[in-house]
């Protein structure tokens, strides 16, 4: 009798929870927003996530999200599965959250278990409280103007040398040359990266530069797939090795593989930057009283979340902006 009890109860508490989290919970956040005078739409369950899915696959989600926000505005509240979303794009509630008030707010939790797939939890994007506070303390002498200046050259001399390759191709050829647009601006944009990252000499080795393209590459991919099916969404599947998270997770081991192969290089002195790289200020960070400073995993995580957000965002902005890539790479032909 009382195991039957038990297991009744314990039956009736996982319903409860699934229905708490999945219905009860996205309701009465929705239904703050909507008091408060917010624009947005809710849809029990699945909230926007099969209107997402249908632009993803459509390849057309950057045109759904500037046609949400033409129709709803600056600000509007939806949902992706049972999380519900608050969007802003509005400049002076940005900065409210990132900077005036940032210390009131938190990763959201779908965000979280989103990104830290590729880059882990261990870095400025996703620490949190203290932890997040000494990162980015240690980092902001890194990114000062003067630093981000004398990257420009190395990115002007990798863009001229991708112009000239094609030129010679061209040169070469009697016929029309003929190639993918979609896979050499994203090499151009993984080139520069790397470079201004680990340095020139890392860039120019072939088998590091293809490793973290086709890593990068697979790893996004599956991520996406894992968004849009709501696998990523459903608490404990998400952490089970299945539906592509062996493959993320083998992808994101390998980037870091790669990237404390780079470092140790480096501090042996077997590798040396033409100037300062990401990597070498990266290492020289400490605060005020030169007590704190990176350890070698710190620093790997740090240049991998730098690779990765970067190679994502442009990557994305690439997906998204067919056109401005051939016109980009046309302008580059004709005035290189």
């Amino acid at each position: 009798m009382w195991l039957t009890i038990s297991f009744y109860t314990l039956l009736f508490y996982v319903i409860y929870r699934l229905i708490k989290f999945w219905i009860i919970h996205p309701w009465l956040v929705q239904r703050d927003f909507s008091n408060q005078g917010i624009p947005g739409h809710y849809t029990p369950i699945v909230g926007d996530i099969l209107d997402r899915r249908r632009a993803f696959l459509a390849d057309e989600l950057l045109n759904y999200i500037e046609e949400t926000s033409v129709k709803l505005g600056d600000y509007y509240h939806t949902s992706l599965g049972p999380f519900p979303c608050l969007t802003i794009s509005d400049p002076a509630l940005v900065e409210s959250v990132l900077k005036t008030n940032s210390r009131s707010y938190h990763k959201a939790q779908l965000a979280r278990a989103i990104v830290s797939t590729i880059l882990g939890y261990e870095n400025v994007l996703l620490a949190e409280d203290e932890n997040h506070t000494r990162r980015r303390r240690l980092l902001n002498p890194v990114f000062q103007h003067q630093n981000i200046n004398s990257m420009i050259s190395l990115m002007v001399d990798i863009t001229s040398k991708f112009s000239t390759k094609w030129r010679i191709k061209t040169d070469e050829q009697t016929y029309p040359l003929i190639c993918d647009i979609s896979k050499e601006m994203s090499n151009l944009t993984l080139d520069i990266i790397t470079g201004c990252v680990f340095g020139v000499e890392v860039m120019n080795d072939k088998s590091i530069h293809e490793t973290i393209y086709k890593s990068l590459k697979i790893a996004l991919d599956e991520i996406e797939k894992r968004i849009y099916n709501l696998i990523i969404l459903i608490p404990i599947l998400n952490q089970l090795p299945i539906f592509g998270k062996r493959t993320i997770d083998k992808c994101r081991q390998d980037i870091k593989n790669i990237t404390l192969q780079v470092i140790n290089q480096r501090k042996q002195g077997l590798t040396k930057a033409t100037w300062p790289d990401l990597l070498d200020l990266i290492f020289a960070a400490c605060d005020d009283d030169n007590k704190q400073k990176f350890t070698d995993d710190e620093v790997a995580d740090e240049a991998m979340t730098f690779v990765n957000m970067c190679r994502t965002i442009l990557d994305e902005f690439r997906k998204n902006h067919n056109q401005f890539c051939t016109f980009t790479a046309g302008k580059i032909q004709r005035q290189g």
